[in-house]
């Protein structure tokens, strides 16, 4: 038997009372027209994914979390937090963490953060952008880190096996190279230790396996974020389309020609590409800036 309007209505309300607490009173919709298939599919709707939310959210609430950085590991990271100096780029992630995610409203995604020239740059802006989505109590992410970089996310003392090591083992599985990081509800697939860096894994079998699996394991609440090399530097770009939802562009301040810059974004899915984000930009003295706003 269909359930009636008033019954929906009680259980969005029974779902919100798990996220806020119990209500101190409530609103009946009512609704002038003779049909009503429009609310009743509203109702559908909201009521699915508020379920959704708040299951994601106990599950996430699970989550192991072994240890928690401070504020001077986060710094040394490169990890922006509230308070600190540069809050026009905190800004910018939460702004792009919000299209990603009303973008793929009620589900993951897989980001892919790429750049032109430079890798440091994009890999700071990736693991924060991870960072920043995982700040969302009923969301995780996972940072993939498809190159080799200077951070230290995960705890070194376990001699944490990671995506070089997975690609080159026949016996290690996804879940082994898949770690806890100093920052809750965010988990990362370190590089390991390569001795060489030869981006030909990209056309891998494992590499495959490893990118399907990990999109799949969670596909409702967590946002993969990869960490790529540039696109300049892969020969096989299309295999960096193939693997994302969103891509985001990085492109260095001052260190790109303009036909460079073209000629990597020609590179990428024009449906997938998100936008470009510009780094390294001067900032403005204190007095410019009152004048600028």
């Amino acid at each position: 038997m269909p359930h009636s309007n008033k019954e929906r209505q009680s259980n969005i309300g029974n779902a919100l009372e798990k996220i806020i607490g119990p209500r101190a009173g409530s609103t009946e919709m009512v609704d002038t027209r003779h049909d009503n298939t429009v609310g009743l599919r509203r109702f559908e709707y909201e009521d699915g994914v508020i379920a959704r939310s708040v299951e994601a959210r106990e599950q996430i609430q699970r989550m192991a979390q072994p240890f928690v950085f401070s504020r001077e590991e986060l710094a040394r990271n490169h990890i922006i937090v509230q308070g600190d100096e540069n809050e026009e780029a905190l800004t910018l992630l939460k702004d792009l963490r919000n299209r990603i995610t009303l973008k793929q409203a009620a589900l993951g995604a897989t980001i892919l953060v790429t750049t032109i020239g430079e890798p440091r740059g994009a890999s700071i802006m990736a693991r924060n952008l991870a960072a920043i989505i995982s700040t969302d109590e009923s969301r995780t992410s996972l940072l993939l880190e498809a190159q080799d970089t200077d951070a230290e996310l995960h705890d070194k003392s376990q001699n944490a096996t990671g995506l070089y090591d997975f690609l080159n083992s026949d016996t290690l599985s996804v879940a082994d190279v898949i770690h806890p990081t100093g920052i809750p509800r965010m988990r990362v697939i370190p590089f390991g230790e390569a001795q060489s860096i030869n981006f030909d894994y990209l056309r891998s079998t494992r590499m495959r396996i490893l990118i399907k699996d990990v999109t799949r394991r969670y596909p409702r609440d967590r946002f993969t974020v990869i960490d790529a090399p540039p696109v300049d530097k892969v020969a096989d770009v299309e295999l960096l389309n193939e693997y994302a939802d969103i891509i985001v562009l990085c492109i260095p301040y001052g260190k790109v020609t303009l036909a460079d810059a073209k000629r990597g974004i020609a590179k990428l899915d024009k449906t997938k590409l998100l936008g470009t984000v510009l780094l390294g930009t001067p900032r403005l003295p204190a007095t410019f800036k009152k004048f600028a706003q």
